[in-house]
């Protein structure tokens, strides 16, 4: 007879999650280990994760999945080099904050180490946008990136088959059973990312509505208590944002043109709603380091942007990682699309409504996302957003640009994105970006 403190079979552990019943720490922590040891499928390990979201993971559950990712490979720390920082979305779309608050962040004296993913159902992601500078090198060998973390200030690479080389697989077998939308997969993902790659301190930005995957506030609140429970044992800091994503962020969507819109803002100009939360999750990492008293992060990040610093750190970054420097100010360093379809206005009226999932899921059609694991992400493919929620239109008026390879996809991605436009007789109630704001002391 099996102990009854033996971890259970990956059928047992199936089994009850469908039910909705409780898995030990130890059992989660089994499943995982078969699942990479070949034992487990991937077929079990996506109904698992579809039990996930079905019926939700418990904390203890939680907490075991992100010790397993962590454990499945290497672990940096990088106390010795001084205050360290990282920042995080949860996931939305044209959300190119971190391309810009990392160097501002760097500008102020915090050594950004940041392991990243690429996107996530309809979201985009970070080594998707910073593949689409010529050159850029995403995998760097980890002497190498704990090396330009100290010497240049800022290193940002994918997670890859180093850090929390799991999660990257459970990424890529969430993306394709459409798992995403669990708490606890997601904060599991996030922070064995962080914790594997060793800043001392965590920024979150963690989004809520129609384009996040969190829908009500609590849930994006309880997520990020969760992460800083996570974070705490490791001797972590977090603070987390909770901001806005009913419609799309800033007015690019797409790889190659959310890194154009983040340079606009490192060069003091960009979307206000962009620029305001770059600003602000710079902030929080540079006070939760230390580096900046608390309450004059946002005065300090903003003063990085417009004396020029924040820009200069970021051309050092990119051109570490053998990119292109001049795609944070030279329009034309960038890859650009072929063809370009004007999307006018089906009639008159405010726009009161883009939705943000929408505008997501068309930007994923036109090639900036992925539908199946081996589908190439194209850098050039996305949508550029002429009007938002709270603006005036009349009949005709341009209310997108669609990007695209080619005119049948162009013209099709035009039809996608009027399904997220809604027009009204009067001006919408104002939507505000930054919700709610937390922390939490390791």
């Amino acid at each position: 007879m099996r102990s009854s403190t033996a971890p259970l079979t990956p059928v047992e552990v199936l089994e009850l999650s469908v039910r909705g019943e409780p898995v030990g720490a130890a059992s989660v922590a089994a499943l995982v280990r078969a699942w990479l040891d070949g034992v487990a499928t991937d077929a079990q390990m996506g109904a698992w994760c579809a039990a996930a979201c079905a019926q939700g993971l418990g904390a203890g559950a939680t907490e075991a999945l992100t010790k397993a990712l962590v454990a499945s490979g290497d672990r940096l720390e990088l106390a010795t080099l001084g205050p360290t920082g990282d920042t995080h979305s949860t996931g939305g779309v044209g959300d190119s904050t971190t391309l810009a608050a990392a160097p501002i962040a760097a500008a102020l004296g915090v050594r950004i180490a940041k392991a990243s993913g690429r996107g996530l159902g309809h979201t985009g992601g970070t080594v998707d946008r910073l593949e689409a500078i010529p050159g850029y090198q995403v995998d760097l060998p980890l002497d190498r990136f704990v090396r330009q973390v100290r010497d240049v200030g800022i290193a940002v690479i994918g997670a890859g088959a180093r850090l929390a080389p799991a999660d990257a697989r459970l990424h890529v077998l969430r993306d394709e059973t459409g798992t995403v939308r669990s708490a606890g997969l997601i904060a599991a993902s996030i922070m064995s990312k962080k914790i594997a790659g060793g800043a001392g301190a965590i920024a979150l930005d963690v989004k809520v509505g129609d384009g996040a995957f969190f829908a009500s506030v609590e849930e994006a609140r309880g997520a990020a208590t969760a992460m800083a429970a996570l974070a705490r044992p490791w001797g972590r800091r977090v603070v987390w944002t909770i901001s806005s994503m009913e419609q799309p962020l800033g007015r690019r969507v797409g790889n190659a043109l959310e890194v154009r819109e983040a340079g606009e803002v490192l060069r003091g100009e960009g979307p206000p709603d962009l620029r305001e939360l770059a600003v602000r999750v710079a902030a929080d990492v540079a006070e939760a380091t230390g580096v900046i008293a608390p309450g004059e992060g946002e005065a300090r990040a903003a003063a990085a942007v417009s004396d020029g610093t924040a820009l200069a750190v970021a051309e050092r970054w990119v051109e570490a990682q053998e990119g292109d420097p001049a795609v944070w100010s030279d329009d034309g360093a960038l890859p650009a699309a072929p063809e370009r379809r004007v999307v006018g206005a089906p009639g008159g009226g405010w726009v009161s409504r883009l939705a943000a999932r929408r505008v997501g899921e068309t930007a994923r059609w036109l090639g900036a996302g992925r539908l199946h694991r081996h589908q190439t992400v194209d850098p050039v493919a996305g949508l550029e957003l002429l009007a938002k929620v709270g603006d005036r239109v009349e009949p005709g008026d341009p209310l997108a640009v669609v990007h695209a390879r080619d005119p049948a996809l162009a013209g099709r991605g035009a039809e996608l994105f009027l399904h997220a436009v809604e027009l009204a007789d009067a001006p919408p109630e104002p939507i505000p970006l930054i919700i709610d704001r937390g922390g939490d002391d390791a």
